[in-house]
This record gives C-alpha cells, structure tokens and sequence, in this order.
C-alpha cells in the first residue's frame, strides 16, 4: 500500500525492497543462516565487493549477493554443514 498523497511514498512501517542489502538481509536470502556465517562468507575472496561501507556496517548491491548465491551453492551448503 502506498500513501495517497504521494503514490510513491511507502506507508509507514511498510516494509520496502531496496537494491541494498547488510548481514541480515544476506542471511534472510540464505534460509537465515547465522550472523556469523554471512560475515564468513562475506570473507571469501569471490564473494562481491561491499557497495558502501556505513557506520551500521557494509552493504552489498542486492543483485550481485543474489547472483553469488545463485553460482555458489556448494558455498552456502558449507556453511549449513558447520551448523547453523
């Protein structure tokens, strides 16, 4: 839903897609794995470069970290083998 006045803007507390993703969107797109986890795979030298790096921590386009994921599953299946 988006708020009458402007059709662009989204209502409050509406949560809204952006081309960016942190830690946490990381391990929402992998099943949830561990905080720690993504911060380990964040590690790897194939993994994308941080986009920007803000005083909340780095973010990675949402589109490079999707197309990761899509090329190294073996990758993510690690992770889930040294326990969540």
């Amino acid at each position: 839903m988006t708020n009458t006045a402007n059709g662009d803007t989204p209502e409050p507390n509406e949560k809204v897609s952006l081309p960016l993703v942190g830690i946490t969107e990381i391990g929402d797109l992998l099943v949830r794995i561990t905080r720690r986890r993504v911060l380990d795979l964040t590690l790897r030298s194939d993994f994308p470069e941080p986009e920007a790096d803000l005083a909340a921590g780095e973010v990675w386009l949402r589109d490079d970290v999707e197309a990761w994921i899509d090329a190294h599953g073996d990758a993510v299946a690690d992770m889930f083998l040294q326990g969540r």
